[in-house]
């Protein structure tokens, strides 16, 4: 049986250009379902966002975010690092899509070894762009009312 789908699906933006954040969140209005709930330049404040801690510690105003969207080259903290961090955390139901200016095939893998669900090279059209948050806003509704084939397992998990 399937779940019943959401009527909105929060996305957390993190990349540490301003530009691309922008053309992200006008991207985002064409979905219809996607609504933006923060954004942030670099992976240390990811962590912080998730963690509920600092400025975002009301989950009323910053709640958890469904898709992640996530810049790899960033600084304090780059996308890798905090693609290590979520591995040992419990994040039930966030899909995290890595965006990144990188085509190095080593990149690919290593982040989705480290758990991405998809990896995307950032379009630089406007068309391009919608096209790609309209099939993630797709992604996102299919992964999030799917019926699970086994129960929660994470790589991380241990079992005493």
């Amino acid at each position: 049986m399937n779940k019943p789908a959401k009527a909105v699906y929060h996305v957390l933006i993190a990349d540490d250009s301003e530009a691309d954040r922008s053309l992200m969140k006008i991207a985002l209005r064409q979905a219809s379902c996607l609504q933006v709930i923060a954004e942030v330049s670099d992976g240390t404040d990811v962590i912080t966002y998730l963690r509920g801690q600092a400025e975002f510690s009301d989950r009323q105003k910053f709640p958890l975010p469904d898709l992640l969207l996530l810049d790899l080259k960033m600084p304090v903290l780059d996308g890798f690092e905090v693609l290590e961090w979520l591995n040992k955390q419990p994040c039930p139901g966030l899909t995290v899509v890595v965006l990144t200016d990188s085509m190095q095939a080593e990149h690919i893998k290593r982040a989705l070894d480290l758990g991405a669900d998809l990896f995307q090279v950032k379009p630089r059209a406007n068309h391009d762009r919608a096209a790609m948050i309209l099939a993630l806003e797709d992604y996102v509704l299919r992964a999030s009312t799917a019926t699970p084939r086994h129960a929660s397992f994470r790589p991380t998990q241990s079992f005493a």
